[in-house]
């Protein structure tokens, strides 16, 4: 039976994590997702369940207070987590979960070992500059200015880049897709 793994994915957004991810699930069998808790708003684009787990500030609380997360931070002034649960009913099913966080949830899970029993991966995804980083929020029209200058000052503040096994500067999309492929590849292989 093949060994269970965690494939950590950060990077400041607008660098292209997503749509590596979303590649990462449609092209690789046997990966799924796990869907974080929020305690921000929920966007038109989004569904409850889906993109995230919308709750309550109060809501957030009580899984704390439970230590039901695997890991949690805030993040712009919103609260962000990873269930415990999540990551075990994905790999109940897969041999692949795949965890999307900001550089604090992945230094936790990546530096601290915190789920010994599955091997994880980080995978760091980085835009080619800051000029490049902020036309992709503009693109977005999903922030606001200040949104927008808040996620570029803190797009680099990686706590320590030496917890990732692999760094992808997304300068092209199809080189992007290439590069996590083949890491994909040579992590499920048995």
């Amino acid at each position: 039976m093949p060994t269970k793994k965690c494939l950590v994915f950060s990077g400041p957004s607008g660098s292209g994590k997503s749509t590596l991810i979303t590649f990462v699930l449609r092209t690789f069998e046997s990966t799924c997702a796990t869907v974080s808790c929020t305690t921000r708003q929920r966007r038109d684009s989004e569904v409850d369940g889906v993109d995230y787990h919308f709750i309550t500030h109060d809501k957030f609380d009580e899984l704390v207070a439970r230590g039901e997360f695997l890991e949690h931070t805030e993040c712009y002034g919103n609260r962000y987590g990873t269930l415990n649960s999540a990551v075990h009913d994905v790999l109940a099913n897969n041999n692949l979960c795949i965890i999307d966080l900001d550089y604090r949830g992945s230094y936790h899970i990546l530096a601290d070992n915190i789920i010994p029993e599955y091997k994880c991966v980080g995978i760091l995804v980085l835009p080619p500059s800051l000029r490049d980083l902020e036309s992709r929020l503009c693109l977005r029209n999903s922030e606001t200015p200040e949104s927008i200058r808040r996620r570029i000052d803190e797009s680099f503040n990686v706590p320590k880049i030496a917890d990732y096994q692999h760094i992808i500067i997304n300068n092209d999309i199809n080189s992007a897709f290439a590069a996590v492929s083949s890491i994909v590849t040579s992590i499920v292989q048995p």
